[in-house]
């Protein structure tokens, strides 16, 4: 989760100057953020009349891998009207991971455990956040932005597959039924 949230977290310091690259009016560098956020509004409308009802550690490692897909892809387009598809979709793919995540904890951690599992989650969480920023925060000075959203894609799907593999290799399928 760690890896995975430092590439997802770092994007948000890389969207200005991705809304720079395309052009000088800051209203781009908004209808980013807005497209993200209506992508995650969406999954959440849909998760508040549908219930999830089968969770599976694969499908999260699934969506990690879709979400750093899409983040990576964001280097290869200069065409504003491309990105915030990609922007919307990895918008919904963090809704759905938002979503999912909770709920396999839910289902699979004894209650006893429950808070202390949420806690460190949490903290892991929060974490990634300070050190994204600061990674991206001084790579920007030095890399070219194209690259730095390959990195912080590649950095998630690294470490999503690498947890699929893991998972599979276990060879114990890890579900829940909500």
């Amino acid at each position: 989760m760690f890896f995975v949230n430092i590439g997802a977290n770092g994007v948000n310091v890389l969207f200005p100057f991705l809304a720079k690259n395309v052009s000088d009016d800051a209203k781009y560098l908004g209808y980013i953020y807005s497209s993200m956020s209506m992508g995650s509004l969406l999954t959440g409308l849909i998760f508040s009349v549908k219930s999830i009802h089968r969770v599976e550690l694969k499908i999260i490692y699934l969506s990690f891998l879709l979400q750093a897909t899409g983040i990576a892809a964001l280097c290869f387009t200069q065409n504003f009207l491309i990105i915030l598809i990609f922007v919307f979709v990895i918008g919904l793919i963090t809704g759905f991971i938002g979503v999912l995540i909770p709920t396999f904890v839910q289902r699979s951690v004894p209650i006893h455990l429950l808070g202390r599992v949420n806690s460190i989650m949490m903290a892991i969480s929060m974490l990634s956040t300070p050190v994204a920023q600061f990674i991206f925060g001084v790579s920007v000075d030095y890399f070219n932005i194209k690259y730095l959203f390959f990195i912080a894609g590649a950095l998630g799907i690294v470490t999503s597959l690498s947890s699929l593999l893991i998972n599979e290799r276990k060879g114990t399928p890890r579900e829940t039924v909500m």
